[in-house]
């Protein structure tokens, strides 16, 4: 049986957790903290997800990042790592030079010792030539179906979608998602998620060219799709993920700014789904352009 979803994910404990400038240009969800020691501020925030986490029974592997060299984005580990079904563990190649930092061979070296069987597949080398594909913030995967859905922008090539997925076993699927302003959206995983029973996915970012055949795509096997606005985009809505726990249960995690823009209506929606998690991590939000899927790195063993 395929799983969707994963009852272990890893964490990446920041040491110098901060505004990336070299992601800001195509990130539009980052801005500079005001007033604020962002890295402590920021560590707060971490360690009481962490604790939320694991208070509803989910297998939390925490990393403490290395104190050197900084790496303002290691809380975000899913764009460079990905530990997937199949016992596959892919090194991702990265947009900004400082987040290739973010592999740390030591860490790499831990993690394979935990998943022996696992087989790591460097596909990072394409960053040398300004192609990028980072994880699964470019990836969103439909284990069951084994679809993995793209959107294009400077940090996802289609080509090395089709490569990842053919790698994997999966079959591609990419389209386009636009902001207000007709920019593409740095990653997908802020316009789509994909639960076992449930996708969240902002259909008015898509082409209408596009748009119908990604929801089919979505809803093949029976899926419900909640819609939501590019304006709950900008509240990070679309940036959940499900997991399960030790008892088998489904938890839907989302941030609170994301709880918040959606409406009683959208949320008895996912409720049928799951338990719903808000975690307050508004500062890593504001500062860093990721919500909580960005923090999570699912261990597929």
């Amino acid at each position: 049986m395929r799983y969707q979803s994963t009852s272990t994910v890893l964490m990446i404990r920041p040491a110098h957790f901060g505004y990336n400038p070299e992601t800001a240009e195509s990130n539009v969800f980052q801005q500079p903290p005001v007033g604020e020691n962002s890295s402590e501020v920021a560590l707060a925030e971490f360690d009481a997800m962490v604790e939320v986490l694991r208070s509803e029974g989910v297998d939390v592997w925490v990393e403490n990042d290395s104190a050197a060299p900084e790496k303002p984005d290691a809380i975000f580990p899913n764009n460079w790592l990905g530990i997937h079904p199949g016992k596959q563990l892919l090194l991702y190649p990265m947009f900004a030079k400082n987040r290739r930092l973010e592999r740390d061979p030591a860490l790499i070296e831990r993690l394979l010792h935990k998943l022996p069987l696992h087989v790591l597949h460097d596909v990072s080398a394409p960053e040398a030539e300004g192609r990028f594909l980072e994880g699964t913030g470019s990836l969103i995967f439909d284990h069951v179906q084994q679809i993995v859905f793209a959107s294009r922008s400077n940090r996802t090539e289609e080509q090395l979608v089709v490569d990842v997925a053919k790698l994997l076993g999966y079959t591609a699927y990419v389209f386009d998602a636009l902001d207000e302003q007709a920019n593409p959206y740095y990653h997908t995983n802020v316009v789509l998620s994909i639960g076992t029973r449930f996708a969240v996915l902002c259909a008015e970012c898509i082409p209408e060219t596009q748009r119908q055949s990604v929801i089919d795509a979505l809803q093949k096997n029976g899926r419900a799709v909640l819609f939501i606005t590019r304006e709950q985009v900008r509240a990070f809505a679309g940036n959940m993920l499900e997991v399960r726990n030790s008892a088998e249960e489904y938890l839907i995690v989302l941030s609170t700014t994301a709880m918040e823009a959606l409406q009683a209506s959208e949320i008895a929606f996912l409720q049928q789904f799951g338990l719903l998690l808000p975690i307050e991590i508004s500062h890593i939000e504001r500062t860093g352009g990721g919500s909580v899927r960005c923090m999570l790195a699912e261990v597929f063993a």
